[in-house]
């Protein structure tokens, strides 16, 4: 028990640490979480399979271009990470708080720890 409380421990502080220390960030709705750069079918069902991303990227106001590239740096079919997160780092303090704005009038919390 208490080694399952140590690990525990050390990952909550990774997850938050990764998470505060770059532009990624961590995404949560209807008990699904993951960072945005992350690849997987869970992500992309939530958030792209569902039109979230469109709404989200349409909400945000974002330039149109930026608006396409977020799109495809997210749902499309070869999601590159480096290449999301060169574009996320390239986007304004008030263009990512947008964002986030934007994930979170769509139903998504950001950057909160999971209870799992």
């Amino acid at each position: 028990m208490q080694q399952i409380k140590m690990l525990l421990t050390i990952v909550f502080g990774t997850v938050l640490i990764g998470g505060c220390s770059s532009n990624n960030f961590l995404v949560y709705k209807d008990a699904k979480h993951f960072y945005l750069t992350s690849k997987g079918a869970e992500l992309k069902r939530v958030l792209c399979d569902s039109g979230d991303m469109d709404k989200i990227t349409a909400d945000s106001k974002l330039p149109d271009s930026m608006q396409k590239e977020l799109k495809e740096g997210v749902c499309g079919s070869n999601k590159v990470k480096e290449r999301l997160m060169a574009s996320l780092d390239d986007m304004s303090k008030e263009q990512r708080a947008a964002l986030k704005e934007a994930f979170r009038n769509n139903g998504y919390d950001i950057n909160v720890v999971a209870n799992c």
